[in-house]
Protein backbone atom coordinates (compact mmCIF):
# COMPACT_ATOMS: atom_id res chain seq x y z
CA UNK A 1 0.00 0.00 0.00
CA UNK A 2 2.85 2.40 0.84
CA UNK A 3 4.49 1.61 -2.48
CA UNK A 4 1.25 2.35 -4.37
CA UNK A 5 0.92 5.71 -2.59
CA UNK A 6 4.54 6.50 -3.46
CA UNK A 7 3.97 5.65 -7.13
CA UNK A 8 0.80 7.75 -7.24
CA UNK A 9 2.63 10.66 -5.62
CA UNK A 10 5.48 10.40 -8.18
CA UNK A 11 2.99 10.23 -11.06
CA UNK A 12 1.21 13.34 -9.75
CA UNK A 13 4.50 15.27 -9.47
CA UNK A 14 5.49 14.28 -13.03
CA UNK A 15 2.09 15.34 -14.41
CA UNK A 16 2.38 18.65 -12.60
CA UNK A 17 5.86 19.29 -14.04
CA UNK A 18 4.66 18.53 -17.59
CA UNK A 19 1.58 20.73 -17.24
CA UNK A 20 3.62 23.69 -15.99
CA UNK A 21 6.35 23.37 -18.61
CA UNK A 22 3.97 24.31 -21.44
CA UNK A 23 2.84 27.61 -19.89
CA UNK A 24 5.35 29.87 -21.68
CA UNK A 25 5.09 31.42 -25.10
CA UNK A 26 6.41 29.25 -27.92
CA UNK A 27 9.07 31.24 -29.78
CA UNK A 28 9.65 30.63 -33.47
CA UNK A 29 12.70 32.18 -35.13
CA UNK A 30 12.25 30.39 -38.47
CA UNK A 31 11.13 33.46 -40.42
CA UNK A 32 10.82 37.24 -39.99
CA UNK A 33 7.04 36.85 -39.71
CA UNK A 34 7.14 34.05 -37.13
CA UNK A 35 9.52 35.92 -34.79
CA UNK A 36 7.34 39.03 -35.14
CA UNK A 37 4.28 37.06 -34.07
CA UNK A 38 6.30 35.48 -31.26
CA UNK A 39 7.38 38.82 -29.79
CA UNK A 40 3.82 40.18 -29.88
CA UNK A 41 2.63 37.04 -28.06
CA UNK A 42 5.51 37.30 -25.56
CA UNK A 43 4.61 40.89 -24.73
CA UNK A 44 0.91 40.06 -24.47
CA UNK A 45 1.55 37.10 -22.15
CA UNK A 46 4.16 38.98 -20.10
CA UNK A 47 6.79 36.33 -20.87
CA UNK A 48 10.19 38.00 -20.38
CA UNK A 49 12.19 34.91 -21.36
CA UNK A 50 10.32 34.58 -24.66
CA UNK A 51 10.75 38.30 -25.38
CA UNK A 52 14.51 37.99 -24.78
CA UNK A 53 14.69 35.03 -27.19
CA UNK A 54 12.83 37.03 -29.83
CA UNK A 55 15.30 39.87 -29.39
CA UNK A 56 18.24 37.48 -29.83
CA UNK A 57 19.19 37.55 -26.16
CA UNK A 58 20.04 34.66 -23.86
CA UNK A 59 16.94 34.30 -21.64
CA UNK A 60 19.08 33.08 -18.73
CA UNK A 61 21.43 36.07 -18.74
CA UNK A 62 21.04 39.71 -17.85
CA UNK A 63 20.74 41.87 -20.94
CA UNK A 64 21.49 45.55 -21.57
CA UNK A 65 19.42 47.98 -19.51
CA UNK A 66 17.91 49.49 -22.67
CA UNK A 67 16.60 46.08 -23.75
CA UNK A 68 15.25 45.36 -20.27
CA UNK A 69 13.43 48.72 -20.30
CA UNK A 70 12.07 48.05 -23.81
CA UNK A 71 10.65 44.70 -22.71
CA UNK A 72 9.13 46.17 -19.53
CA UNK A 73 7.56 49.08 -21.39
CA UNK A 74 5.99 46.87 -24.07
CA UNK A 75 4.69 44.41 -21.48
CA UNK A 76 3.20 47.27 -19.48
CA UNK A 77 1.47 48.55 -22.61
CA UNK A 78 0.02 45.14 -23.47
CA UNK A 79 -1.05 44.66 -19.84
CA UNK A 80 -2.88 47.99 -20.01
CA UNK A 81 -5.00 46.61 -22.85
CA UNK A 82 -6.16 43.82 -20.53
CA UNK A 83 -6.36 41.35 -23.42
CA UNK A 84 -6.31 37.60 -22.95
CA UNK A 85 -5.19 36.62 -26.45
CA UNK A 86 -3.91 37.84 -29.82
CA UNK A 87 -5.58 37.01 -33.15
CA UNK A 88 -3.32 37.86 -36.10
CA UNK A 89 -4.99 38.96 -39.32
CA UNK A 90 -1.87 39.82 -41.33
CA UNK A 91 1.88 39.61 -40.82
CA UNK A 92 4.23 40.29 -43.73
CA UNK A 93 7.58 41.78 -44.64
CA UNK A 94 7.60 45.12 -46.41
CA UNK A 95 10.99 44.20 -47.88
CA UNK A 96 14.67 43.75 -47.14
CA UNK A 97 16.64 46.92 -46.45
CA UNK A 98 20.41 46.61 -46.04
CA UNK A 99 20.05 43.09 -44.60
CA UNK A 100 17.10 43.90 -42.33
CA UNK A 101 13.51 42.83 -42.96
CA UNK A 102 10.85 45.39 -42.04
CA UNK A 103 7.85 43.38 -40.81
CA UNK A 104 4.39 44.56 -39.85
CA UNK A 105 1.75 42.65 -37.94
CA UNK A 106 -1.93 43.54 -37.79
CA UNK A 107 -3.88 41.78 -35.08
CA UNK A 108 -6.78 42.00 -32.67
CA UNK A 109 -6.18 41.97 -28.94
CA UNK A 110 -9.09 40.00 -27.52
CA UNK A 111 -10.43 41.12 -24.17
CA UNK A 112 -13.04 38.92 -22.54
CA UNK A 113 -15.04 39.70 -19.42
CA UNK A 114 -14.17 36.79 -17.13
CA UNK A 115 -17.21 37.35 -14.93
CA UNK A 116 -19.79 37.65 -17.70
CA UNK A 117 -19.72 34.50 -19.86
CA UNK A 118 -22.49 35.82 -22.13
CA UNK A 119 -20.84 39.12 -23.01
CA UNK A 120 -19.19 39.49 -26.39
CA UNK A 121 -15.40 39.66 -26.47
CA UNK A 122 -13.90 43.07 -27.13
CA UNK A 123 -11.49 42.99 -30.07
CA UNK A 124 -8.99 45.84 -30.14
CA UNK A 125 -7.48 46.41 -33.62
CA UNK A 126 -3.70 46.77 -33.20
CA UNK A 127 -0.57 46.99 -35.27
CA UNK A 128 3.18 46.60 -34.67
CA UNK A 129 6.18 47.04 -36.93
CA UNK A 130 9.70 45.72 -36.32
CA UNK A 131 13.03 45.38 -38.03
CA UNK A 132 14.16 41.75 -38.09
CA UNK A 133 17.70 40.46 -38.66
CA UNK A 134 18.85 36.97 -39.61
CA UNK A 135 21.80 35.51 -37.72
CA UNK A 136 22.95 31.87 -37.71
CA UNK A 137 19.82 30.83 -39.66
CA UNK A 138 17.54 32.31 -37.00
CA UNK A 139 15.59 35.54 -37.13
CA UNK A 140 15.53 38.05 -34.28
CA UNK A 141 13.69 41.31 -33.74
CA UNK A 142 16.13 44.22 -33.64
CA UNK A 143 16.03 45.94 -30.22
CA UNK A 144 15.09 49.64 -30.35
CA UNK A 145 18.57 50.61 -29.09
CA UNK A 146 20.11 49.08 -32.24
CA UNK A 147 17.84 50.89 -34.72
CA UNK A 148 20.02 53.43 -36.52
CA UNK A 149 18.98 56.82 -37.91
CA UNK A 150 19.13 55.30 -41.41
CA UNK A 151 16.82 52.46 -40.33
CA UNK A 152 14.41 54.98 -38.77
CA UNK A 153 14.36 56.93 -42.03
CA UNK A 154 13.68 53.75 -44.03
CA UNK A 155 10.94 52.77 -41.57
CA UNK A 156 9.23 56.17 -41.93
CA UNK A 157 9.40 56.07 -45.72
CA UNK A 158 8.11 52.51 -45.94
CA UNK A 159 5.35 53.20 -43.42
CA UNK A 160 4.20 56.17 -45.51
CA UNK A 161 3.94 53.81 -48.52
CA UNK A 162 2.27 51.12 -46.39
CA UNK A 163 -0.44 53.57 -45.30
CA UNK A 164 -1.69 53.62 -48.90
CA UNK A 165 -2.26 49.83 -49.00
CA UNK A 166 -5.59 48.05 -48.52
CA UNK A 167 -4.20 46.23 -45.46
CA UNK A 168 -3.52 49.50 -43.66
CA UNK A 169 -6.76 51.15 -44.79
CA UNK A 170 -8.72 48.16 -43.47
CA UNK A 171 -6.85 48.31 -40.15
CA UNK A 172 -7.46 52.07 -39.89
CA UNK A 173 -11.18 51.66 -40.68
CA UNK A 174 -11.47 48.90 -38.04
CA UNK A 175 -9.66 51.01 -35.44
CA UNK A 176 -11.85 54.06 -36.08
CA UNK A 177 -14.98 51.89 -35.81
CA UNK A 178 -13.65 50.46 -32.52
CA UNK A 179 -13.00 53.98 -31.14
CA UNK A 180 -16.52 55.12 -32.09
CA UNK A 181 -17.92 52.20 -30.07
CA UNK A 182 -15.43 52.76 -27.22
CA UNK A 183 -14.84 56.54 -27.07
CA UNK A 184 -12.99 56.45 -23.72
CA UNK A 185 -10.58 53.68 -24.76
CA UNK A 186 -7.52 55.83 -25.52
CA UNK A 187 -7.93 57.92 -22.37
CA UNK A 188 -8.42 54.80 -20.23
CA UNK A 189 -5.34 53.21 -21.82
CA UNK A 190 -3.28 56.33 -21.08
CA UNK A 191 -4.38 56.22 -17.41
CA UNK A 192 -3.42 52.54 -17.17
CA UNK A 193 0.02 53.28 -18.61
CA UNK A 194 0.58 56.07 -16.06
CA UNK A 195 -0.03 53.74 -13.10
Amino acid sequence: MRRLKGLLCCALVIMLIFSLSGCGVKVSTKSPESVTKSIVNAYQKGDTEAAKKCLGQDPDKKCADEITQEIKYNMKQFKAYGASEVNFTKCESLGNFNGYELVYAIYNLVKKDKDDKKSEALEIPSMSMYFVKEKDKKYHVVPAKDVTDEMSKISSEEFAKFMKTEEYKTYEKDYKKFIRKNPNFEEDLKKEMEK
